[in-house]
C-alpha cells in the first residue's frame, strides 16, 4: 500500500516532534508501507525517511524544481522530479492509497487541506489520516468545526451545501501506533500489500 506522508521540513523547536516522526517511521518500515513523500534532510520526514533507508521497502521522493538543490544533502534511491509543487502535491496525491499528515508548517497544512479538498469534490479516492500529535492541529480541526457549523461544508461537485462532518473526510489519531493500526485496516479493507 502506497501512504504519502505529509510533514514539516524545518527544524522543529520542540524534539517531540522528532520522536513521534521516529516512531512513525519504523513503524510504517517495519509494516513495509511504501512511502511517497516531499521532504529533505531536516525535520519529521527526514525523521521518518531515516528509518527506511537501508531497509527493504520502497520509498519515492517527490521533489519540485525549486528544491532540488536538497538532494545534495540527502540519501535518497527514488526521486521523480516534477516542475512545481502544485504539480508535486497532484503527483503525491495521485500515487496515493492514503495519505497520513505529520506535524508541519504552511507546506503540510496546503498539503493537508488540497487533500482533504480534492477527496471531498470525489476526484481522488484515498484515505486521510491526521496525526493531532498532542493537539498540533487543534486550530486547524476548530476552524474546520467553523464552517461546518455555518454551512461551508459539502461532498461532490455542485448542489446545494450540507454539513459533512470531519469524520467523514478524514481519520484523526494521536500517536503513531494508531495511525498503523489504521493503516493496517485500511491495508486489509483494500487488499493491498
Amino acid at each position: 500500500m502506497k501512504v504519502c506522508v505529509f510533514g514539516g521540513t524545518n527544524p522543529a523547536t520542540n524534539p517531540k516532534y522528532y520522536s513521534v516522526a521516529q516512531e512513525m517511521g519504523k513503524l510504517m518500515a517495519k509494516e513495509k508501507f511504501e512511502k511517497v513523500w516531499g521532504g529533505n534532510a531536516h525535520g519529521v520526514l527526514a525523521e521518518i525517511n531515516k528509518k527506511y533507508v537501508g531497509k527493504d521497502v520502497k520509498s519515492t521522493l517527490m521533489i519540485p524544481q525549486t528544491y532540488e538543490s536538497d538532494l545534495e544533502t540527502m540519501d535518497v534511491e527514488n526521486v521523480v522530479k516534477t516542475k512545481d509543487i502544485l504539480s508535486r502535491a497532484e503527483a503525491m496525491l495521485a500515487a496515493a492509497d492514503v495519505v497520513v499528515v505529520m506535524p508541519g508548517g504552511i507546506g503540510t497544512i496546503f498539503e493537508f487541506w488540497t487533500a482533504v479538498e480534492v477527496r471531498r469534490a470525489e476526484e481522488y479516492k484515498f484515505d486521510i489520516i491526521l496525526l493531532n500529535y498532542d493537539d498540533f492541529y487543534q486550530y486547524q480541526l476548530a476552524h474546520y468545526g467553523f464552517i461546518y457549523e455555518h454551512g461551508f461544508t459539502k461532498i461532490g461537485a455542485g448542489g446545494a451545501p450540507y454539513r459533512i462532518d470531519p469524520k467523514d473526510l478524514f481519520i484523526i489519531c494521536t500517536t503513531p501506533q494508531e495511525v498503523i493500526a489504521r493503516l493496517k485496516e485500511l491495508r486489509k479493507r483494500h487488499n493491498t500489500q
